[in-house]
């Protein structure tokens, strides 16, 4: 998603179901009635409001798998757009709707339990040790699934993590103050 089209709110209109329905009835009991009749309109609120929006949407993530990029959104608009690396076939980075739920600065790497992790499978690597792949932040969305820093710039613009969403370091590095707990995450 490149940008958020936003509309202001306008009110509507509604009927009251009651009246409305007595009036249908009473033109089904009698074949004299007339078969048009008018039902005057009620003017309503609308529930949810611009201002409203920029309240709960203050901050919004997209990730665009399928061009490699993380936008940033700040307001409804589009704030900073970063490269990244999504997940190698198989091990998909996975589509939905998400919020940041766990922040870290120099993660530990708890290495899942899977035929990929090889020796290092079940073992938990420091943060900033040489053979941690999470560099500098970690912003967690789901199911072991988050956005981090990378050693291997080259693969950037590329399907390559096991499902994370990977960013150059300097890159999560401005990303990870900008965006609060909560914030949501929108993958496509």
């Amino acid at each position: 998603m490149r940008h958020i089209s936003t509309t202001h709110s306008t009110p509507g209109v509604t009927v009251s179901t009651t009246k409305l329905a007595a009036a249908v009835d009473k033109a089904f009991d009698d074949p004299a009635a007339p078969r048009r009749f008018r039902q005057p309109v009620i003017k309503v609120r609308p529930k949810v409001t611009y201002k409203d929006l920029l309240r709960k949407y203050n901050t919004v993530i997209t990730v665009d798998r399928d061009n490699f990029r993380l936008r940033l959104f700040k307001h409804l608009k589009v704030s900073k757009t970063y490269g990244i690396a999504v997940g190698m076939a198989g091990l998909e980075t996975p589509a939905g709707l998400y919020a940041i739920q766990d922040k870290q600065v120099n993660p530990a790497w708890h290495v899942p339990n899977s035929a990929w992790a090889g020796s290092l499978a079940g073992q938990v690597i420091p943060g900033g040790a040489p053979n941690n792949p999470l560099k500098a932040r970690w912003l967690g969305i789901a199911g072991g699934v988050g956005i981090h820093g990378t050693a291997e710039d080259w693969s950037i613009g590329t399907r390559a993590s096991h499902g994370c969403i990977r960013m150059h370091v300097s890159d999560v590095i401005d990303l990870y103050p900008r965006v609060p707990l909560g914030t949501p995450v929108l993958i496509h």
